[in-house]
């Protein structure tokens, strides 16, 4: 317990910036963020390990509070630990493709909208109704027999400090890879109204 005198100069300290800003939270397993700020480009840089982590098939760099929570479908399948447990059951995605990022930095939010090339065999998901994540059996959201799919997806992240608190995943699954996004090529130049 601290006497009068340090909480005075501790609290003297902090008025006048003596303290230096928190170092950088470290996530669980270690994993520490990319950046802990809260500007466009470190939201989407926290956003892209998960992404990354999909197509490494591996949940290791990812960096997540301990109560992170992740919902697919209004189902919720996974949280904390996990969640990083569960990326290894993704080898069935061969390719991501067309990312796009909307983000809220207001909120520290990012909406992540891609395609996933997927190969659902028997051993990775093909036609079971249940996956098994951090030693919990959960449902999973869509239930698709064996076979090669293009999953259109649009996921959430909520950041705080650096860390993914929550992951809000809505998916449609259609037959075959190699769909189309359908989404209109970027553009830089500003869309106006017609000419009256």
């Amino acid at each position: 317990m601290m006497n009068r005198t340090a909480r005075k100069f501790a609290l003297a300290a902090m008025s006048i910036g003596l303290v230096g800003a928190a170092p950088p939270v470290a996530a669980p397993g270690d994993v520490k963020p990319p950046c802990v700020d809260t500007g466009r480009a470190c939201l989407e840089a926290v956003a892209r390990t998960y992404i990354d982590g999909l197509l490494a098939h591996s949940g290791a760099k990812i960096p997540l509070a301990p109560d992170a929570r992740r919902t697919e479908n209004a189902l919720t399948n996974a949280r904390g630990e996990e969640i990083r447990e569960s990326f290894v059951r993704t080898d069935m995605i061969e390719a991501i493709k067309d990312i796009r990022f909307y983000t809220d930095v207001s909120k520290g939010e990012v909406v992540a909208f891609f395609l996933l090339d997927i190969d659902l065999k028997e051993h990775n998901g093909g036609g079971q109704s249940t996956t098994m994540a951090g030693g919990t059996e959960y449902r999973v959201a869509i239930t698709k027999p064996a076979g090669t799919y293009t999953v259109h997806e649009a996921e959430r992240f909520r950041i705080k400090n650096g860390l993914i608190h929550e992951v809000e995943i809505i998916a449609h699954v259609e037959d075959g890879k190699g769909q189309g996004s359908g989404w209109p090529v970027e553009r830089d130049a500003a869309v106006t109204a017609p000419a009256k």
